[in-house]
């Protein structure tokens, strides 16, 4: 990645600095070989090497100054704000949202700190090509640097099991084709447009998205909603295998058409169970109304799977568990065959690839299910497909 940063420039006789912002042990600006190097760490006993200049705190609340440098290199740390232990309290400097992963940050402090026409290297988690609240870091490095190499692949780079990719960015440069490489070693395949900021996915999947989406849009016939923390932590204590109560439907029990409630075995809060159901009368009053919001005919779609899963739920019997979808529709044959057809998946990867719990899962959003094109699908097939629905739901 470096020696991509440090090849990409036609001129580069006058860069002199580089900084790594979570250095460790320097290696990535030593790398860069130039004759001013700054590390950052907030760890006092690691040891960058001799000749980098080491400042010891945290580079993301740091006062900069004018500070700036012609290469800003590193491998910042994947701290995901889910967890207690790595949040930053929903706060970002610099456009992430409430969830956005620290790493995203490092990356718009890179932008920030690098001298126009510079370049930055940064390997990062696969999740910030796609994930909703990158969207606004994504779009402020779009605005300031344009991307020229991007690397990805599907194996394990770290112990941690993080997908990784990594890109050379040139600020103040103009969007056009980056080059993208796979695997190790690297291999080149074929360029990609610089993809618009809302969604990273293609430097993945190589496929072009337009800036915009026009035409008649699955949301204009359906409403999708999704359940969250309080949801699911609302449910446990009224969960079990008991008589009473409808049941809970996880996306391990949707298939394609078909509900496997009461077949096959699912886990919920780290319980196993065979057929579970949701005792009404123990939950919260919120939570009553919230599975009598739910308990209506319905679509339901699986989450983090490999493709699009739904099942019709005709006669509202089901109550979704995180993170399964809801969707509401007058026209459930028509939106059943959108989800079900190979253009809406393909239209969805390019979208959020990289962004799920494995490079080939698609981590779907109610937003996003909502701007899905409405494609034109046979009669025939869309009959089939709602008929098959419809046969899983009755039994």
């Amino acid at each position: 990645m470096v020696a991509e940063v440090l090849g990409s420039s036609a001129d580069r006789s006058d860069w002199r600095s580089a900084l790594d912002p979570s250095c460790g042990d320097g290696r990535f600006v030593r790398a860069t070989g130039l004759r001013e190097l700054t590390g950052v760490d907030i760890d006092p006993s690691v040891d960058p090497g001799a000749g980098v200049r080491f400042i010891v705190g945290d580079a993301l609340t740091r006062d900069w100054g004018d500070e700036q440098y012609d290469v800003v290199v590193g491998n910042p740390p994947f701290l995901s704000q889910m967890s207690s232990l790595t949040t930053r309290g929903g706060r970002s400097r610099f456009g992430g949202g409430a969830y956005a992963n620290a790493a995203a940050e490092f990356l718009a402090l890179a932008v920030r700190l690098t001298r126009p026409g510079g370049r930055i290297g940064m390997v990062l988690p696969q999740s910030l090509l796609a994930a909703r609240d990158a969207e606004g870091i994504r779009s402020f490095v779009d605005a300031h640097a344009a991307l020229r190499w991007s690397w990805s692949t599907d194996g394990d780079v770290f112990d941690a099991r993080v997908k990784v990719w990594a890109g050379v960015w040139e600020v103040g440069g103009e969007r056009g084709v980056v080059r993208r490489a796979r695997g190790l070693p690297m291999t080149e395949i074929e360029p990609v447009h610089a993809p618009p900021p809302r969604s990273w996915a293609p430097l993945l999947t190589g496929v072009d998205l337009p800036d915009t989406v026009d035409g008649p849009r699955l949301g204009d016939i359906a409403t999708f909603t999704a359940n969250f923390r309080d949801q699911y932590y609302g449910l446990v204590g009224a969960v079990g295998d008991h008589d009473d109560g409808p049941p809970l439907v996880t996306s391990g029990l949707i298939d394609p058409g078909t509900c496997w409630w009461g077949r096959r075995p699912v886990t919920f809060a780290r319980e196993r169970f065979e057929a579970p159901r949701v005792r009404l009368d123990v939950l919260s009053p919120a939570m009553q109304r919230w599975a009598a919001d739910k308990l209506v005919p319905k679509i339901l779609i699986a989450n983090q799977t490999r493709r699009v899963e739904a099942v019709w739920d005709s006669a509202g019997e089901w109550l979704p568990s995180v993170p399964v979808i809801t969707c509401r529709t007058d026209d459930p044959e028509r939106v059943l065959a959108v989800l079900a057809s190979e253009a809406t998946e393909q239209w969805l990867r390019a979208h959020v690839a990289g962004s799920g719990l494995s490079p080939t899962a698609l981590r779907l959003r109610p937003a996003l299910l909502a701007d899905v094109p409405l494609r034109q699908v046979p009669a025939r097939s869309r009959r089939s497909r709602a008929a098959h629905g419809g046969a899983s739901a009755s039994s």
